[in-house]
Order: structure tokens, then sequence, then C-alpha cells
């Protein structure tokens, strides 16, 4: 069954794993449908899949736009206003004049599914169930008033330096075309230069031990192209 510390999963042909940790992920992703029957999908009535990829296949093909979340009892506006403040702080901190902030940026934080979902309520562009994870876009000539609603700051995505130079979110074409990184990402998390957009996105995150013991939070990610000018 095993060779050192790797171990094999049985219900596999040819499947080892590093550890006995890996294999317990393994079989919760790919074989949990051997102990509850199956996955479902909620916005389907008698849905069934063997596996939580074929779940995932589904959601794409026939829940793409699907943007309603889950409802949570509002939050005090002054927690709300704070965390909207550290977002902006987060995202300002990457507005600078080295060239390595030029381009793409990625920031991750921990958030919380109500914080997230009391922020960006009105524009969720699809929320997974599957995934459990959530995705806005903003990009356009109207995009940064709408963010700037959202947080509550004219200034979230803009700083200025001295002689006249700035460093700033792109979210339209522009055409003084400063140096932006041209890497491509994956799937709906793409941000294409020649568009630019911010992505947001939330999502759960797990983490298990040999015990199974299993830690759980919320972290939102914001991608984005930041454009320099002299």
């Amino acid at each position: 069954m095993s060779t050192q510390n790797s171990v094999s999963c049985l219900l596999c042909v040819n499947k080892t794993l590093k550890n006995l940790r890996g294999l317990h992920i393994h079989q919760r992703v790919v074989h949990q449908a051997t102990t509850t029957n199956s996955f479902s999908c909620p916005l389907c009535p008698h849905s069934s899949f063997k596996s939580k990829s074929g779940w995932s296949r589904h959601e794409n093909l026939k829940h793409d736009s699907y943007n309603i979340p889950k409802h949570f009892n509002e939050l005090p506006q002054d927690h709300i206003n704070e965390t909207k403040a550290a977002l902006v702080y987060l995202i300002r901190s990457r507005l600078k004049l080295h060239s390595k902030h030029s381009g793409l940026q990625t920031i991750s934080s921990p958030l919380t599914e109500s914080e997230f979902v009391c922020i960006f309520q009105d524009h969720i562009k699809r929320y997974s169930f599957c995934r459990q994870r959530y995705i806005c876009y903003f990009g356009g000539y109207d995009a940064y008033d709408t963010l700037s609603h959202i947080f509550n700051e004219t200034n979230w995505g803009r700083r200025i330096f001295e002689h006249g130079q700035w460093s700033e979110v792109m979210l339209v074409p522009d055409s003084a075309s400063p140096v932006m990184c041209t890497k491509s990402l994956r799937n709906s998390l793409r941000v294409n230069p020649k568009n630019p957009e911010m992505i947001i996105m939330w999502e759960k995150k797990e983490i298990y031990d040999n015990e199974e013991n299993v830690s759980t939070a919320g972290w939102v990610m914001m991608r984005f192209l930041v454009g320099q000018f002299y």
C-alpha cells in the first residue's frame, strides 16, 4: 500500500499520495460520494454528482451567472466603515512609484463572508456553491466612481507624489500607455492589460491536520493593474 511515507488510495488505480494528510484530502474531495452518496446542486432539484469536480463543471455550464449571495444580518455601520478603510489601505499601499509596483498586483487578506457580502452585495457577478466563492468585476469608465461609492473614499485608487507624479489603479485603457505587466492569469481571474479591470473575489479556505481537525477562514483577493505617470 505504501512505500516509505507515501500512501496509496485503494479506490484509485495507481494513485499515490505523499502522506496520510494528502490521502485524507484526496478522499474527501474525490471520493466523498462513497460516504455521502453524492454531491447535489442546491439550484437543481434531484441533481446528483459523483465528485466535486463534476459539480463544478455543472455550475460552470448551467449557473455561471448566478449571483445571489447568502443572507446575513446587517453588520454595524461603524464596523463596515472600518473594514472598507482597511481594504482601501491595502490597495493604496501598492500604489508606489517603484517599478516593482507597476503592472499586475494581487492582494489577499482575511475577511469574513458577512463583511464581504455587506460591502459588495449589489456588485457580485457570480456566486459558486461548489467553490464557496464570490466574484466581482469592476472595469470601464464608471468603475472608479462605483468603487469610490462602495469604499466611501474618492482617492481609494490613486496616490499623488511630488513633481506631479502619480500612481493609480487602471480601470480603462489609457492612451498614455503607462508601463503595465502583461502576464496573463487563468480562467475568470485573468486581468487583461488591454481592457483593465479590478477583480475582487472572496472564498472560504480550509486547513487540516493528520487527525482531521479543520480550521476555516474567509479570504478576499483583489487583482488589478497599476499605472505610473511621470
